[in-house]
């Protein structure tokens, strides 16, 4: 009975870390930090973004966010819709809203999507996104 009760206890510690997790990737997002957000992926992590081609790798990463946020300002509001584990590899199902406010003069847009996160438990226990993929809803 006690080993049930550690596995449910580091199953519950394990969806915590891996909720924070989201939670931080939205502050990321709404500060624009993009050392923030390199921060929350693995090593050699996999980026499928909405009408963009893979990226791959945290250079790469931080080039695409870079460049986002020099030309946008991005507020949003996020939903974990749905988290699951399995090992050392979980899941997060977001739902998300943002509104994309270019620097220089231009009109804020308004979207709305889903994202899956793909993390894997790191060797110091933390969890880190290894795959995302990005799906829009199109214009709100």
């Amino acid at each position: 009975m006690e080993q049930n009760s550690d596995c449910m206890t580091r199953r519950s510690d394990d969806m915590a870390a891996i909720r924070k997790l989201a939670m931080d990737w939205s502050a990321g997002w709404d500060s624009g930090n993009v050392d923030a957000l390199l921060s929350l992926f693995a090593e050699e992590p996999v980026l499928m973004p909405l009408d963009l081609p893979i990226v791959i790798g945290k250079s790469a990463i931080r080039s695409l966010y870079r460049s986002l946020f020099k030309e946008y300002i991005i507020r949003g509001k996020g939903k974990v819709v749905e988290a699951d584990a399995s090992g050392n590899l979980r899941y997060i199902w977001n739902s998300y809203s943002l509104t994309t406010t270019p620097k220089t003069n231009g009109v804020p847009t308004t979207s709305k999507g889903k994202s899956l996160f793909i993390v894997r438990r790191q060797s110091d226990s933390s969890w880190k996104i290894a795959r995302l993929i990005d799906n829009s809803d199109g214009n709100a």
